[in-house]
């Protein structure tokens, strides 16, 4: 049997090399890697490596290429081999693009260019493993399937040759019934496990190895993200809200990576209000062309931080949501703007940046509102800042897992019984040895 199958397609021969010599490093004893510069040449690939057999767990794609684009050809593929992952890994990829891959081709991750080795490496190593755990489920599911045939037909002989049924033959075949219904119903779900778009842990403890993230949507996708990245010598990070949770939401945080990586990442823009001022006019000419009263306060409300630990300063910018900063016994509370990234009928022309001298110890927190806005308790009202403040200060002694362990803990106390009424993130972040 070959060895199953990397598929890499993108019409920068240089490029195309690049990742071919990374990806091979990674992972050329178990896959081979197969490269491809148009979406016509990668088409042509697919269907030899169907009528061969060979697996094909991951597809990376650029998006704007001469003739076919990144989007259709990851359609394509994903109607042929709905099981196999598609990444699309390009610096210019529009709105309009990227939401066609997610409805279209099922898109498992988007990576903007120029890419981190260890994220891209650590994204194609999850998508291998989430396609032969699938693989594997499948096997399984048809081999139930074979079972419950042969069950059936087992049954059908011993009606036909057995007058009387006994209680016990009827016992045992509803036994056998909903145990292939509760297993079935497990598969199916595995199969529709969300494909995560945030930044591995990984990445986040390379830039600050004493964090923590506390991430908690409240459907199977979030309106919440968190991000981070590093130009030259400065890590910018955020935690950041979308209106609405579930799909919509979800679907608007994917677009809110995507510009961040853009602005960030292949613009260089890296003071955070200018940052947000960018942003604003990216959500605005995108999505806001025919306004009316309803949509007045659609946006991101979010917190922007860049660090630069040679100058030991946080630059920080707000769009509503405040920065916490605990230091010697007290909680710092550093406001943002009182808008959000969006339209605002009250929005002022820019967001205003704050700098923060950093001291040893000092521990940073960004939030959403879905912490402090939790109902429960003995009186079923709101957490509160103020509750929050309280308690990250009463921790402060605690290492940050401690420190995460105890929020969440608090957390599900606090809302006991009750449903979660929004999506949650928590970016904790402690500076030491400066």
């Amino acid at each position: 049997m070959s060895k199953p199958a990397i598929l890499c397609i993108d019409d920068e021969h240089v490029v195309l090399t690049g990742l071919r010599a990374q990806l091979k490093r990674e992972f050329g004893n178990d896959f081979r890697i197969e490269v491809a510069e148009s979406g016509e040449e990668a088409m042509e690939i697919v269907n030899e490596l169907i009528d061969a057999k060979t697996d094909l767990p991951v597809v990376i794609s650029d998006q704007i290429m001469p003739g076919m684009k990144g989007d259709e050809l990851l359609t394509f593929v994903h109607q042929k081999l709905h099981r196999t992952h598609n990444i699309m890994l390009t610096g210019q990829a529009d709105a309009a693009a990227v939401g066609r891959a997610l409805n279209n081709a099922g898109l498992y991750r988007f990576i903007s260019k120029p890419w981190d080795e260890t994220d891209l490496n650590l994204t194609v190593r999850g998508a291998i493993k989430s396609y032969l755990q699938g693989k594997t489920i499948l096997e399984q599911n048809i081999q139930l399937e074979e079972l419950v045939v042969q069950l059936k037909d087992y049954n059908e002989r011993l009606e036909d040759t057995v007058q009387v049924r006994t209680s016990e033959v009827v016992s045992q075949k509803k036994i056998i019934e909903e145990k292939n219904e509760s297993i079935t119903s497990s598969i199916r779900y595995a199969q529709k496990i969300q494909r995560a778009v945030l930044p591995p842990e990984k990445l986040i403890k390379r830039y600050f190895p004493e964090s923590f993230v506390m991430y908690e949507p409240r459907d199977i996708v979030s309106g919440d993200f968190y991000w981070i990245t590093k130009i030259d010598n400065k890590i910018i990070a955020t935690a950041a809200d979308c209106t609405g949770h579930g799909v919509p939401g979800g679907f608007m945080s994917m677009l809110g990576m995507s510009f961040l990586n853009e602005l960030v990442n292949r613009l260089g823009i890296t003071e955070p209000d200018k940052i947000l001022n960018a942003l604003r006019e990216n959500i605005l000419g995108g999505f806001h062309a025919d306004l009316t009263e309803e949509d007045t306060k659609d946006g991101i409300d979010m917190v922007v931080i860049s660090w630069n630990p040679e100058q030991k300063i946080i630059e920080f910018a707000g769009a509503y949501n405040p920065l916490l900063l605990v230091r010697n016994g007290e909680v710092l509370t550093f406001k943002g703007d009182r808008m959000p990234v969006g339209h605002y009928a009250k929005m002022k022309d820019a967001f205003t940046k704050q700098v923060v001298e950093i001291q040893n110890r000092d521990v940073l927190y960004m939030l959403s509102d879905g912490y402090t806005d939790q109902f429960g308790g003995p009186d079923e009202k709101k957490f509160m800042m103020k509750n929050f403040k309280d308690m990250i200060l009463n921790i402060n002694h605690l290492s940050l897992p401690e420190q995460k362990a105890h929020i969440e803990r608090v957390y599900l106390d606090w809302k006991g019984t009750g449903e979660q009424i929004d999506d949650i993130v928590v970016f904790a972040i402690r500076f030491d040895n400066l």
